[in-house]
């Protein structure tokens, strides 16, 4: 069985299971588990699988995942809103982190006057920004996942490990309270975790079509976000949050 065909079988193995072992794969391939753990590593570059101990899973579940381009054109005045409230927070002088996403997309022409540092590994958010003059921009490379625009895997990761921001502007699929919060991918969650990480203040922006959504690869509790702006939230909502330490703040209104 010629390589390409080997790792579409390894494909439809993992989309019927979610994951799968080195040697569960290698016999019914009948290959060695070598040859199996090269597709595996090839097929985890390319962001559709993730690799762990023994095997690998899938990164995620290709039907529910959804096209940042089509996502812009949705609820576009809530995700405006939202950016805008979001822009309160950048000061003149201090180094921010722009997750991808199609409301995190909206900050950067709001900042593109503003003298910032601004790291990100959004394509969209590096093209509105490549010529605002008074902005240091500061690309993360790495694997290109196409549905969000964006980098991620382990250079990502990698180079996240190495600089601190003062605020990172996190983007999610999905926020729940009692799942957290949430994307679609595997690996991309990964690299949202490590921009948590080096960042001082992190503020997820997510609009409330996405609230009680939980996608397939949890990115952080509520323990790791310091502030939520959204459009809407029932105030019983807001309050449980608060009570968990996050600033909840609704369209320009402060809750707590």
């Amino acid at each position: 069985m010629h390589a390409t065909e080997r790792k579409r079988v390894i494909m439809e193995l993992l989309k019927e299971n979610d994951s799968g072992d080195v040697i569960t794969l290698s016999n019914y391939l009948a290959v060695s588990k070598v040859t199996i753990r090269k597709d595996l590593d090839e097929l985890a570059q390319k962001g559709l699988v993730m690799r762990t101990h023994g095997g690998a899973v899938l990164a995620e579940r290709t039907k529910l995942v959804r096209l940042v381009s089509n996502t812009l054109c949705e609820r576009t005045s809530e995700k405006k809103a939202i950016c805008k409230e979001a822009l309160k927070f950048v000061q003149n002088g201090k180094s921010i982190i722009i997750d991808s996403g199609s409301t995190t997309v909206h900050l950067a022409s709001l900042v593109a006057k503003k003298r910032l540092t601004v790291i990100t590994n959004s394509v969209l958010v590096i093209n509105d920004l490549a010529e605002a003059e008074s902005v240091d921009l500061i690309i993360a490379g790495g694997l290109l996942r196409r549905p969000s625009l964006a980098a991620m895997g382990s250079p990502t990761r990698s180079y996240f490990g190495q600089i601190h921001a003062d605020i990172l502007f996190l983007g999610a699929s999905g926020f729940s309270l009692e799942g957290g919060v949430s994307c679609t991918n595997l690996i991309e969650a990964d690299t949202k975790q490590a921009m948590i990480n080096c960042a001082s203040q992190v503020i997820l922006l997510a609009d409330s079509s996405k609230f009680g959504c939980e996608s397939l690869a949890k990115i952080c509790d509520w323990s790791s976000i310091d502030v939520l702006i959204t459009d809407n939230l029932p105030l019983e909502n807001c309050q449980e949050l608060v009570s968990k330490g996050v600033n909840v703040l609704i369209a320009g209104h402060s809750v707590g």
